[in-house]
């Protein structure tokens, strides 16, 4: 895979990795980082954890009222997101059909109890949310 094809995949799945884990916390906020999401701690990750979780609010997926959205944890490379929730178009996101009769969030959850990566679900929603967003925008 080319770099460009590699960035793609990498992003797909960290906010595969987002979306799953502030989907059992239904309306309530929740302070967390990269660690919470299976990555070490490195500069790498933290930029994207941070565009990831931008890109997200921008999107209308997840939303936090704080000014400051983001506090460095006490390793280098370390930072957390602050107070996120998922958004009402972030639950249409996971009601959305992707395979039959599975929805997102329904794998999202199938993909924690079972231990399994998240790269083919990083695949999914990088593709459910950019046809997602479009039809939000066109909507």
């Amino acid at each position: 895979m080319d770099g460009a094809g590699e960035s793609l995949a990498r992003s797909e799945e960290m906010v595969a990795r987002i979306v799953a884990h502030l989907a059992p916390y239904g309306v309530q906020r929740t302070t967390f980082g990269s660690k919470e999401l299976g990555y070490e701690s490195g500069n790498e990750t933290r930029l994207l954890f941070i565009d990831a979780m931008n890109w997200l609010q921008n999107e209308g997926v997840v939303f936090s009222s704080e000014k400051i959205k983001f506090m460095n944890g006490t390793s280098e490379g370390e930072v957390y997101a602050l107070r996120f929730v998922l958004t009402s178009k972030g639950y249409k996101l996971l009601s959305s059909r992707f395979n039959g009769d599975l929805t997102l969030g329904q794998a999202i959850t199938k993909v924690n109890a079972s231990g399994e990566g998240y790269a083919n679900l990083g695949d999914l929603v990088g593709g459910l949310l950019g046809g997602f967003t479009k039809s939000m925008g066109s909507g």
